[in-house]
């Protein structure tokens, strides 16, 4: 009887190595998995037939199958097309958090290593040398800190309706100020994390916007709010619509433009419309939040004027006679 036990713990032993490092990605050599396990080709090869029967009737990889894979010369697993990401997949996205700079060094390379077990064993290496020189230059923005548990916890309050109390301390101000909010969500633009949220007590027509990492305390309080801003906009559709994450009331601005690429434009400001085009000027309109649009007005140089509204146009005319002022002699 313990000598059947032991045969049986000596198979369930060998089924889960050989699951295990097919799941993995790896390709199985038969005779030299034999060798490691210290069994015959023959048994390795009803092992294989004893997993596909199990993966027959697997909830989690209903259509996963081990085959012989001819030009690696070993078994793999065949999965379902979503289990593994693709090494082109890996790379593109790895390629944009490192364009990020939004987290700390060590928060990277452990983003980036957990992200490469995503692709085939065999990928793996080869998406790490693509990577390599980037990785080793990858600088951080400065002043950054560990934000994943900072981002986790006010994103998680937000879902759950849950008030949260700030100290935040503007850049150019010494003072720290408190703040109850009520999370709304967090989102991502150039560089930063911030958090879009009301100021509990008050009934503004928008939401705030703090840097996430300028956030010096923060507590998740056991209150809870409603949310009736949802019939003003969704998350997302105000994401289309505030630049620069400077917050402000909605305004339509209407302007003209004949620089190298209206498709930049259209891509920099989701909401642009083209409503005419003639011999080469577009004159678009878009819908935006606040006057954050105006730093990227005047990073086209001359290639763009500001019609309406009057205020924005006006404030344009302004800050170019400042940057003017700069240049006289």
């Amino acid at each position: 009887m313990e000598i059947e036990i032991n045969k049986q713990s000596s198979k369930v032993n060998r089924l889960f190595t050989i699951y295990e490092r097919l799941i993995l990605g790896e390709t199985l050599n038969k005779r030299v998995i034999a060798q490691k396990l210290g069994v015959n080709e023959k048994t390795i090869q009803r092992d294989i037939s004893d997993l596909n029967a199990l993966l027959t009737d697997s909830l989690i990889h209903p259509r996963a199958f081990i085959a012989y894979d001819y030009s690696s010369k070993g078994y793999k697993i065949n999965l379902d097309e979503f289990h593994w990401l693709e090494e082109k997949e890996v790379l593109a996205i790895s390629k944009v958090l490192l364009e990020s700079r939004a987290f700390l060094k060590n928060e990277m390379v452990a983003i980036l290593n957990k992200l490469s077990m995503l692709c085939e064993q065999g990928t793996r290496k080869r998406v790490a040398e693509l990577l390599r020189n980037e990785n080793f230059h990858y600088k951080p923005i400065n002043n950054s800190r560990e934000l994943l548990q900072t981002i986790w916890d006010i994103s998680d309050a937000a879902r759950n309706k849950r008030k949260v109390k700030i100290s935040y301390k503007k850049e150019k101000s010494p003072e720290v100020s408190t703040r109850i909010l009520h999370p709304f969500g967090v989102i991502f633009s150039d560089f930063y994390f911030y958090l879009i949220a009301y100021i509990d007590g008050y009934d503004f027509e928008f939401p705030a916007i703090y840097r996430l990492d300028r956030i010096q305390n923060y507590e998740i309080t056991n209150s809870h709010f409603r949310i009736d801003h949802q019939s003003r906009f969704e998350e997302g559709e105000f994401r289309k619509r505030v630049q620069f994450m400077k917050a402000g009331k909605l305004l339509k601005v209407k302007f003209r433009f004949w620089g190298p690429s209206i498709n930049a434009v259209l891509d920099r400001l989701p909401t642009a419309e083209v409503i005419s085009l003639d011999d080469g000027i577009a004159t678009i309109e878009a819908e935006v939040f606040g006057n954050g649009v105006l730093m990227w007005f005047l990073s086209q140089a001359q290639f763009l004027e500001v019609l309406s509204p009057l205020e924005l146009r006006e404030e344009m005319k302004d800050t170019i006679r400042q940057m003017l002022d700069l240049y006289k002699e």
